[in-house]
């Protein structure tokens, strides 16, 4: 793939002032297996410098995870590990019947690699998300994974935030026995303007090997409904980063009126109780570019002195992914 195009707008006037690399990878990448979607990029950095990009394919074979891998020089250059999924639909059950999605990885020293997913299963009723959280494995370095539980997040009890699904995460292992999880919940689905929408909340789960994990009861954000218009839906598929003493996420938020999905972002001091910065653009859409609709899903790294944000283009990732960066002296 050729260099992509470097925004030169003035970044310096926005809230946060990322700047726009262009799409590093387009949604043919994998071939047939990516041909519908290409999304939700999880990066991680290896000890010898390379990144590694695990991300979610919908096309033939339905859904399924693959990764590739860049140098931090070219992170537009990115190199398929296999052609042959990581993880694809299991269908002797019904909660990874349809495949998985939406990859978060914890790379680990002394112990094995976790990979947490969202599974697609044919187990909840008939035109409702049937999302589930759940956990693989790995014993060498993340190249190939075992699930070992599925899911690992049970649904809360009737009424609560997140009675009626999980989703994608993020995880953070701030200690040994310290592992803190944010996870997209789903509460419950509503006809809204003609549509039928679910209600999706941001929740939050401590662990203490990351297998076993305690939900708090209360969701950590959620969205603001008919508070605003159009009616915000969802807020999901966060990305925490800890720097210093700050905890910042971001995150996707969808609203009606074919607005769609927009990135959010909110920032805590404990992790638990979150600030949102509301009405904020975190990234322009590009007109006529791959995200001239929509943003999702994003994935943000620590890469030296800057930030770099993987994210999804128009319609879940029918178009691809992007990468914009910042310096992180500039984050507010």
């Amino acid at each position: 793939m050729g260099t992509p195009s470097i925004e030169t707008a003035c970044a310096s006037d926005r809230f946060q002032p990322w700047v726009k690399r262009g799409r590093i990878i387009t949604p043919d990448f994998v071939g047939e297996k990516s041909a519908h979607a290409l999304s939700a990029p999880c990066v991680v950095k290896l000890k010898d410098g390379r990144l590694r990009m695990y991300f979610w394919t919908v096309g033939q074979g339905g859904h399924a995870l693959f990764a590739a891998e860049a140098s931090p020089g070219a992170p537009v250059h990115w190199k398929l590990m296999s052609d042959k999924p990581l993880l694809a639909a299991d269908t002797s059950g019904n909660i990874r019947s349809q495949g998985p999605s939406f990859p978060w990885v914890v790379p680990r020293d002394d112990a094995p690699w976790l990979m947490y997913y969202c599974a697609w299963g044919t187990w909840a009723p008939p035109g409702e998300l049937s999302n589930r959280t759940s956990l693989a494995i790995s014993e060498d370095q993340g190249r190939s994974w075992k699930v070992i539980k599925e899911p690992v997040l049970p649904l809360g009890p009737a009424g609560s935030f997140d009675a009626g699904m999980t989703g994608s995460v993020c995880v953070l292992q701030l200690a040994p026995h310290d592992y803190r999880m944010w996870y997209t919940a789903g509460e419950r689905y509503e006809l809204i303007e003609g549509n039928k929408r679910g209600i999706v909340h941001l929740g939050y789960a401590t662990s203490m090997d990351g297998i076993e994990w305690r939900r708090d009861p209360h969701p950590s954000l959620s969205p603001r409904l008919s508070g605003v218009r159009p009616f915000e839906a969802v807020v999901s598929k966060p990305c925490v980063l800890k720097l210093n003493d700050t905890y910042h996420m971001w995150f996707s938020v969808y609203q009606m009126e074919g607005r769609g999905y927009r990135l959010g972002y909110a920032r805590s001091q404990d992790g638990v109780n979150w600030q949102r910065a509301v009405d904020k653009q975190i990234l322009p859409l590009t007109p006529d570019g791959f995200d001239s609709l929509n943003q999702s899903y994003p994935n943000v790294i620590e890469v030296g002195e800057e930030l770099w944000m993987f994210y999804v283009g128009n319609n879940f990732g029918a178009t691809g992914i992007g990468w914009a960066s910042m310096k992180k002296s500039a984050l507010r």
